[in-house]
């Protein structure tokens, strides 16, 4: 996807953040993070990563559509059928929808972070915070309305990631949903999830 180069720069540098220091966060190689501060291209999952560790919404990064002038009228008709034909592939994909997730991560009675993320049903969606936490939401739209979330908490032990829980909760669109886990280390932790359909 395009990612406006300029603006992933102007916020790395805002937070003071050199370029390893978010490589390290985001959990992505320093040789991506100068790709996309100079060529401001990106796969979804990049993309998705840089704003979670810049606490902005992955929509925010995106850069303006790039458009090239067909100058020939058979390309330009072998264009449009594309297009109609992605079109209707994207049709198809947008009847599974996306769900919004506004997530709020606590620990022991302190607030992490809220957090705003889009994901794709069935897709799972990451927050991380401040290397105290990460939570992974996978929103699934049953037939009646409600969603079903599928949560996974992982807090750091060492060097590595330990699941601390991992529930499941149906709620009703735009209702919020409040977890509570203490982990083995006595860690209280609480997650607040607010799913909307889009």
């Amino acid at each position: 996807m395009q990612i406006d180069a300029s603006k992933v720069r102007a916020e790395r540098q805002r937070r003071a953040l050199s370029q390893e220091h978010r490589a390290e966060v985001a959990g992505l190689s320093l040789r991506t993070i100068q790709r996309v501060e100079s060529a401001g291209t990106a796969s979804f999952e990049t993309a998705r990563a840089l704003a979670a560790v810049l606490q902005i919404d992955v929509a925010a990064l995106r850069g303006a559509p790039r458009w090239r002038v067909v100058r020939n009228w058979h390309y330009a008709g072998i264009a449009a059928s594309l297009i109609l034909a992605c079109g209707a592939f994207f049709a198809r994909d947008a009847i599974a929808g996306e769900v919004q997730l506004d997530v709020g991560v606590y620990v022991n009675n302190q607030q992490l972070g809220q957090h705003q993320g889009l994901t794709a049903e069935g897709k799972s969606a990451e927050f991380r915070h401040d290397g105290q936490a990460r939570v992974f939401v996978s929103p699934h739209v049953t037939q009646d309305g409600r969603i079903l979330l599928s949560i996974r908490l992982e807090e750091p032990v060492g060097s590595r990631w330990v699941q601390v829980a991992e529930p499941r909760m149906l709620v009703f669109d735009g209702d919020e949903a409040i977890v509570s886990f203490t982990s083995d280390k006595g860690t209280v932790f609480k997650v607040t999830i607010r799913p909307r359909q889009v």
